[in-house]
């Protein structure tokens, strides 16, 4: 009776050490997003917006002086 009862013991504890181990390698495998993706988002835009700025203002000048 003692003896199985340690074996008992032991395959549950396998168990949970296997159980740890799938979750460890589950963890190392996690990549976190990166949290700079909104800032790309912003950066992409103001220069989308600056570039358009530029060929509105340089189209504006070239219409006023044009006459």
């Amino acid at each position: 009776m003692a003896m199985s009862e340690a074996e008992d013991n032991k395959t549950e504890l396998e168990k949970r050490v296997a159980a740890l181990e799938k979750r460890i390698a589950m963890m190392e495998n996690y990549n976190p997003p990166p949290q700079s993706t909104k800032k790309v988002v912003w950066i992409m835009l103001a220069v989308i917006l600056g570039i358009f700025l530029a060929m509105a203002g340089i189209g504006i000048i070239q219409f006023v002086s044009s006459g």
